[in-house]
């Protein structure tokens, strides 16, 4: 055997090759693309990230759209039940002036609430009325007899001052009043800040005492004169909201139930027991007023559901439900049964255009 090489034994082509294999660090570089691009799956990994923030940001600002929507939609709620408050306050004031004569203040306040609620009870017809009185002419006043001319009070401003102060310390509102009001008409220029401060605490206090005895109204005028005076604290301003509540409520009894249970709801909540001159309570007006609100919108729904508004029907039985539970006539239940079965069966069906209620 030769140890010489022998070229003829050697392939013309080799396919041999006597390098190492490739390290793992070497096919990764070689898996690089031309021209130094990332990786597919880098760009993919880049394109999660960026959805993710896009999405994360898009999440943030539906959140903040969100609480700016909830914030709007509890001022405007604010600003609605001041509204309220407002024009119950003006409509009472209203009142009292048309009955004593003051027709053109109270034709201005009655224009006042009508522009605060248009539908607000009654406020068109005294509106009327107050203009009626603004422009009757002025009947001529009889001559008071000399025998029934009121003896002036002779006392002296220090002994009705002392008076006052007297019936301030036993809590006699209406009698201090009264003795505020001697005191002021005839000595006028005595001790005024003095004398403006009992009539703040006699309207104030007895304004609270009116509304815890039912005369909501008498309560609500006093507060009001205090609060000329100087600013209310917040027990007052509570019991002139209460009161103002309960009034609106039954302004709409037996024309919008739903309305009443919505405010006797918010008494409900709170003060229970106040109750009017009639000594109806919160609760009583409450019970009342959620079996009105169940009848009252199961009506509408047999009616709108007799249009063909099956939907819209449907959703008021179910808010009829949430005052108490649909029990009605063997010849009714048909009916109520029919209205579900549409709405479930034609969901999308076309609604019945109802008469607004009252």
């Amino acid at each position: 055997m030769s140890d010489e090489f022998n070229e003829d034994e050697i392939p013309a082509e080799s396919n041999l090759d006597d390098s190492p294999p490739p390290s793992e660090e070497t096919q990764q570089v070689s898996s690089q693309p031309e021209d130094g691009a990332p990786a597919p799956h880098k760009k993919r990994r880049w394109r999660w990230v960026l959805g993710a923030v896009a999405g994360l940001i898009v999440f943030i600002g539906l959140g903040a759209l969100g609480g700016r929507q909830a914030g709007i939609a509890a001022r405007l709620e604010q600003q609605r039940l001041q509204g309220a408050v407002e024009a119950v306050a003006q409509y009472e004031l209203g009142l009292i002036d048309l009955a004593e004569g003051r027709c053109d203040i109270a034709r201005d306040r009655f224009e006042y609430v009508i522009n605060l609620n248009p539908s607000y009870p009654e406020a068109g017809s005294r509106l009327a009325e107050a203009m009626m009185c603004a422009t009757a002419p002025n009947e001529p006043v009889a001559e008071l007899a000399p025998d029934v001319t009121p003896t002036p009070d002779l006392r002296g401003a220090e002994q009705l001052y002392s008076d006052a102060q007297n019936l301030l310390a036993a809590n006699q509102w209406t009698d201090l009043l009264a003795t505020l009001d001697t005191l002021r008409l005839n000595f006028p220029d005595y001790q005024p800040i003095q004398v403006d401060g009992m009539y703040y605490l006699a309207f104030r206090n007895r304004g609270i005492v009116f509304i815890g005895e039912g005369n909501l109204e008498g309560g609500i005028y006093d507060l009001n004169r205090a609060e000329k005076i100087g600013p209310l604290d917040i027990e007052a301003d509570n019991y002139r909201e209460w009161a103002v509540w309960y009034i609106i409520g039954q302004s709409f009894w037996d024309i919008d139930w739903v309305q009443a249970v919505n405010y006797f709801q918010l008494l409900g909540n709170q003060v229970p027991n106040l109750h009017d001159a009639n000594f109806f309570t919160v609760t009583s007006r409450l019970a009342t007023a959620q079996v009105g609100a169940h009848h009252q919108l199961l009506e509408e729904a047999l009616r709108i559901g007799g249009l063909g508004g099956w939907c819209e029907a449907n959703n008021l039985l179910i808010e009829a439900e949430v005052y108490q539970p649909i029990q009605v006539a063997p010849e009714i239940q048909p009916t109520v049964d029919w209205i579900r079965f549409q709405c479930q069966e034609n969901p999308g069906g076309q609604a019945a255009t109802p008469t607004p209620r009252p």
